[in-house]
């Protein structure tokens, strides 16, 4: 989810709820309101930026799966889960605000955006500091000092925010995975180099900080960004007043994404969290982080589209919602059918039992893929209200039910969040069908290929997965014969499906000059 919050035009007008996939598919090959060219090569830039760089810091944890055990991993999950939960604090929605109003320069509003990020930043920084003994002794975490330095994270976060905000609002995609495969690469020499000397779970926290600490001076090299600590308290009341709904959206979504890992590392142990922190990890590559990449780029084209009229809303919503499940739905199916085999030839031996966390944490993912394709409806139609009363109960009902799943371990805890996103996905769908003026059946007829395409992936690969033991070969074996079973079944049944997928890639090509980002220099 992207929950982007700006105004718009209420869900009214445009044709009748009826709309086909067909006809909007026709609709996006009409004369293009929306750029999809430029919406394609900030797409392939964001991709090129988030999927090289996170492919470094899974080989990196790959590597330091074999030079480290789980207690090491688990120690800096907690530390990691409470960062996770207080960063969205620190942006307070205006980066979001200062992309939204595509002001040019750095401006007095951006100097104080910037000065705001510094002062919460430093506070998050303090209190980390100052709460480090108690998380400590909550997690059981021996190492209080590691936990506090840990916590400077914060404020290395806090002076990269805004500058990078302005590399989003420029759409200087190109610099911006430059500067992330940078980071990444600190990451895993920092980390993998103390790690091999025996610094332990302190070579997972140097290699975090040096990475942030070197995303800071490349960003603001890139924007050409020279802090002032400045305070306009008429821009500060703009740039909040608009981050109000994001900020409050982010805590929500933090407090979702992070319970589980708060739950067990409380009530399972370090031990546990470690072993879920890496069956996390393989569909938090594949699976999570496309979904990241995807909604970023969602974010321009509603808003363009929401610019225009309500049908072009509906087409590019409808569009998106096919496309991600595309890949979902079969990717999601699949890293399930393989996790037996997929853990112990990517982790090694002795992670054995992450396989079964694994299968549902990517079933999961795969539901939720749904709610990335929507996020941004709300915004878009002026309704983020609605959206905060969507995710709020559905994230306390997830906390209660982790907290009931817990006694029975990692298994059942994946397990429930894997039925309750099906069931969240579901709502979402009804909601967004009903601002759009949609019907269910045409959202359903778009996420079709999807669920053809994971179908043919299960009939594919299960055979092999039942009938060999686990190992490479057999991992092989199943991800080819998925692979295989999804397009032939989409070819049988949803031929078009692939047919529109190639137009789109068609489409996304960048331009010959480069980065087509460039126009907004």
């Amino acid at each position: 989810m992207s929950p982007i919050t700006r105004g718009g035009p209420s869900a009214q007008g445009g044709p009748e709820p009826d709309t086909t996939v067909a006809e909007a598919v026709d609709a996006a090959e009409a004369p293009a309101r929306v750029d999809a060219r430029t919406a394609g090569s900030s797409f392939l830039w964001s991709a090129a930026s988030f999927g090289s760089s996170k492919l470094l810091v899974f080989l990196t944890t790959l590597v330091m799966a074999r030079l480290l055990v789980p207690e090491d991993f688990g120690v800096v999950a907690v530390g990691l889960a409470i960062v996770s939960f207080l960063e969205v604090a620190l942006d307070l929605g205006v980066g979001s605000a200062l992309v939204y109003e595509q002001e040019r320069g750095i401006t007095r509003r951006v100097q104080t955006a910037f000065t705001l990020n510094v002062a919460i930043a430093s506070a998050c920084t303090a209190a980390g500091v100052l709460a480090g003994p108690l998380v400590a002794r909550v997690f059981d975490v021996q190492d209080t000092t590691l936990l506090q330095v840990l916590f400077l994270y914060f404020l290395l976060r806090g002076l990269v925010q805004v500058p990078d905000a302005v590399l989003r609002r420029d759409l200087a995609f190109r610099r911006r995975a430059l500067i992330e495969v940078a980071r990444a690469v600190v990451r895993g020499v920092v980390s993998i180099a103390l790690a091999a000397t025996g610094a332990g779970a302190w070579a997972l926290v140097a290699g975090i900080l040096a990475s942030e600490a070197v995303g800071v001076v490349l960003t603001w090299v890139a924007v050409r960004f020279v802090p002032v600590l400045a305070f306009d308290r008429s821009a500060a009341r703009a740039l909040l007043g608009f981050g109000t709904a994001v900020l409050s959206l982010k805590v929500l979504g933090a407090v979702s994404e992070n319970a589980d890992y708060f739950i067990i590392g409380a009530q399972l142990g370090t031990a546990a969290l470690g072993i879920y922190t890496l069956g996390y990890r393989i569909p938090e590559i594949v699976l999570a982080n496309v979904f990241w990449i995807f909604s970023s780029v969602a974010f321009s084209i509603y808003a363009r589209a929401r610019s225009e009229d309500l049908q072009e809303l509906r087409t590019a919503v409808l569009r998106a919602m096919r496309i991600i499940t595309l890949f979902a739905f079969p990717t999601g199916v699949g890293i399930a059918v393989v996790s037996t085999s997929l853990t112990p030839t990517l982790l090694g031996p002795g992670w054995e039992a992450a396989a079964a966390p694994m299968a549902f944490i990517a079933l999961s993912m795969a539901a939720s893929s749904i709610g990335y394709a929507s996020g941004d409806v709300f915004p878009a139609v002026g309704r983020p209200g609605l959206l905060i009363k969507i995710v709020a109960p559905t994230t306390a009902v997830k906390v209660v039910g982790l907290l009931l799943a817990a006694p029975y371990g990692l298994t059942a805890m994946a397990a429930t969040a894997c039925g309750l996103s099906a069931v969240f996905a579901t709502i979402r769908l009804l909601v967004v069908d009903r601002l759009l003026g949609l019907r269910l059946t045409t959202s359903l007829e778009a996420m079709s290929p999807g669920l053809v395409a994971a179908a043919g992936a299960a009939l594919g690969a299960l055979p092999v997965v039942l009938l060999r033991p686990t190992g490479v070969v057999t991992l092989v074996g199943a991800v080819a014969a998925g692979v295989l079973g999804a397009v032939a079944l989409l070819v049988l049944l949803r031929r078009a499906a692939l047919r529109d997928l190639w137009q789109l890639i068609g489409a996304m090509r960048p331009r010959r000059s480069g980065d087509a980002a460039a126009g907004a220099r």
